[in-house]
């Protein structure tokens, strides 16, 4: 069915590398705490550590009960509970896969010509799954065997648990309620994972659409790179602003809960032996340590909002060029409405997809500090 179509592959959003230095402006480290351990699609039938015996948030929840053989069959209870979901959440995300590889993704409307364009566009992830079985990721019908096949996998294996989940929820009934809502807290991370590479496909799904509908316009080689100027500083002004903002939810999580300055062991200390004298330098230690945080996080910020104008002065000036452009080309070089409706309609589109992208990593600190 779909043998003569042209198949299309992508560069995902997280590629778009913008700026090394941006990514080393967080001042405070954030360790992973159970909730958020990654759990990966192989990991679906693994015992995650949270329902490990040794869990901790598994005993906070069942620390009310006294026998160790209810609570045996309440943690296989949450296992089954954390399967089904796991499921159920890789299974939306390969709907996603095959709908972007066979032209089915709904598309961000734009009211122009040639709306009709459907590409074929098979997600990286699906070429990085066939390559490492050594299959074809060029072939069209492999692609599309593979990913229905990966999905039948899924539903079976989503029968199974059912079957399984049901009888097991008969049993321990009252107390399905407080384990569903146990094991949902703690796959908030991964459903949040799921959603942004859902956001991902979509993004570059209809980038690509994008260039597909520019190049039925048949631009010059100047009007191309006229766009192309403007939509990579359209991203790198997006991309800026939504660092800054990062940075900034950072930084307040860190001096909402301030961490206390730990005293290095030096030998000098123990010499001193005038209490008064050892407080006071232990104090000014202190001080200084505080201030030197406070001083580097300010710095920080100032320096990423430096970046976010530098980038935001740098996208207005290029348009403001474009504009006067416009005026000046020859007439089968300037852009007609059409074709510029179709250019500010993906600057939108550019903000929707960093938006999206860096929504995942604020929710995400969100969820840490909420469990800290």
């Amino acid at each position: 069915m779909y043998h003569n179509k042209v198949l299309v592959f992508f560069k995902p959003l997280e590629d778009q590398v913008l700026s090394q230095k941006l990514s080393q402006l967080s001042m405070t480290s954030f360790r992973t705490p159970e909730h958020l351990i990654e759990i990966t699609e192989d990991q679906v039938e693994n015992i995650p550590y949270y329902l490990t015996k040794e869990s901790k948030s598994f005993q906070q929840i069942t620390s009310d009960l006294s026998s160790s053989e209810l609570i045996e069959e309440l943690r296989q209870l949450a296992i089954l509970i954390h399967e089904l979901l796991m499921i159920e959440f890789h299974k939306s995300l390969w709907t996603i896969y095959l709908k972007s590889g066979t032209g089915q993704l709904q598309l961000n409307q734009m009211n122009h010509p040639h709306h009709h364009i459907q590409p074929h566009l098979w997600p990286l992830e699906v070429q990085k799954r066939m390559r490492q079985q050594s299959l074809d990721s060029t072939d069209m019908a492999a692609c599309l065997t593979y990913v229905t096949q990966h999905l039948d996998q899924l539903n079976n294996k989503m029968k199974q648990y059912q079957t399984k989940y049901n009888m097991k929820k008969n049993q321990y009934i009252n107390y399905v309620p407080k384990i569903q809502t146990f094991v949902h807290q703690q796959l908030e991370s991964a459903r949040l994972a799921i959603e942004q590479q859902t956001a991902i496909v979509h993004y570059n799904y209809n980038d690509h659409v994008f260039e597909l509908k520019l190049m039925a316009y048949s631009p010059s080689p100047v009007q191309k790179q006229i766009v192309h100027t403007l939509n990579h500083a359209k991203y790198q002004e997006q991309m800026t602003t939504q660092e800054f903002n990062l940075l900034k939810y950072r930084i307040s999580i860190h001096e909402s809960s301030p961490t206390s300055v730990q005293i290095p062991k030096e030998k000098f200390y123990k010499t001193i032996k005038d209490p008064s004298l050892r407080q006071n330098l232990h104090e000014q230690f202190i001080k200084i340590a505080e201030q030197a945080k406070k001083d580097m996080r300010q710095l920080s910020l100032s320096t990423a909002q430096a970046q976010m104008d530098r980038y935001h002065k740098e996208f207005n000036m290029k348009l403001e060029q474009f504009n006067l452009q416009q005026v000046t080309l020859p007439s089968d070089e300037k852009f007609n409405s059409t074709l510029l409706h179709l250019v500010e309609k993906h600057w939108k589109d550019i903000s929707q997809g960093v938006n999206c992208f860096y929504k995942y990593k604020l929710d995400l600190l969100r969820l840490d500090s909420h469990h800290n």
